[in-house]
């Protein structure tokens, strides 16, 4: 894949990962041929579909958040731009899936750290947990609920290790942190995680997780 459109809502995550994407693409010796930033709520696709195939582009990095990216996707696959352009999301879990419907998601991959797909024994835990609070027919927990899970388990963590609830002494602690979670044990490292991430492509309403990536550092 060369030549990739980038698609987002109008705001500081898509532009900002999309000037990295685009740094990345000069790298591996493709381009960004096209950007388009949609308000939130956006529903009328016509416009910026009829840019992709003017474009002639290969693939398009979706950075559309909730609905609006189950309304992109209905909209792409009507237009059957599913059949000749790829859609890579880096925010797409199984319940965006399901609000899409199968018939919109051909040749669609995510990234995430996690999957509800994954078959490792954290996963499978984390499962059984879920169906044992909730009922085996509970919504699935993707990616976005996990990291939400995640997050409070990662601040407890963090007051843990601070003894306060202080923000700035929190801060100071981050970089001490480690927490067990549904993705086995994790660490911060400069305030960030440092955690796996993983390529899945959609099938029908599931993930077929198809590899662990290596961070940038490990490519060098």
């Amino acid at each position: 894949m060369r030549r990739w459109f980038v698609v987002g809502n109008d705001y500081v995550w898509p532009r900002r990962t999309a000037r990295a994407a685009r740094r990345y693409a000069r790298d591996a010796r493709g381009r960004v041929c096209g950007e388009a930033y949609l308000p939130l709520g956006a529903d009328d696709f016509h416009d910026v579909l009829r840019r992709i195939e003017r474009a002639d582009a290969d693939a398009v990095l979706m950075l559309l958040v909730g609905s609006d990216a189950v309304r992109f996707n209905r909209a792409f696959a009507a237009a059957g731009l599913d059949q000749r352009c790829l859609r890579l999301s880096t925010l797409m879990d199984e319940n965006m899936l399901l609000g899409s419907g199968p018939e919109a998601t051909a040749d669609l991959y995510s990234t995430a750290g996690f999957f509800a797909s994954l078959a490792d024994q954290n996963t499978m835990d984390f499962h059984g947990q879920y169906a044992d609070r909730f009922g085996v027919s509970a919504p699935t927990p993707g990616s976005l609920g996990e990291s939400c899970y995640e997050g409070v388990l990662l601040l407890a963590a963090l007051i843990e290790r601070a003894r306060t609830l202080d923000v700035s002494a929190i801060g100071a602690a981050a970089d001490t942190v480690s927490y067990e979670g549904p993705r086995g044990l994790l660490s911060l490292d400069g305030r960030h995680v440092r955690q796996r991430i993983y390529l899945a492509r959609a099938d029908g309403l599931d993930f077929n997780v198809l590899a662990q990536l290596r961070a940038p550092h490990e490519l060098l």
